[in-house]
């Protein structure tokens, strides 16, 4: 036979003031723990949202420059046809006019020739230079490597 003592349930340890305020600062902390973690994946995704809009103005800004450069190419090719070559032979035979020689003329052409295209070539590459995605890079590393590449 079983004593009575077997039978009923352990006696249970009455909820102290100190196990109930540990209870309540785990559910506090849980509770912040939540909160942060939802306002890091709030921040996150504001961020990517950002950072798409970003990469849609660096497309609009690139097209819009890969545009401006082609149509410097075709100015640039129709510009030295026409109104260049123009005043070349115009400033040619002033030179040889004023000089009689040859030589001092195609100089002078060659060198005016030159100028122009070292103008133009620079001017092409700046434009060509607005081309890219840097902000739209620089922004997904710093969202997604959590740390700021920026200078």
């Amino acid at each position: 036979m079983q004593s009575r003592e077997f039978a009923q349930e352990p006696p249970q340890k009455p909820v102290t003031s100190k196990t109930a305020n540990i209870g309540e600062q785990a559910l506090d902390q849980l509770t912040e723990l939540a909160a942060i973690s939802w306002s890091v994946t709030a921040n996150y995704t504001e961020q990517v949202k950002l950072t798409a809009k970003t990469a849609k103005a660096e497309l609009s800004l690139s097209a819009r420059s890969l545009t401006v450069a082609a149509g410097l190419v075709v100015c640039f090719a129709a510009g030295l046809i026409l109104l260049w070559g123009s005043m070349l032979v115009a400033i040619g035979y002033l030179t040889f006019q004023l000089t009689g020689s040859l030589l001092i003329m195609a100089a002078t052409l060659l060198l005016m020739q030159c100028i122009m295209l070292l103008w133009c070539w620079r001017s092409l590459r700046y434009v060509l230079s607005q081309v890219g995605f840097r902000h739209t890079w620089q922004q997904l590393c710093n969202v997604f490597m959590a740390k700021a590449t920026e200078k």
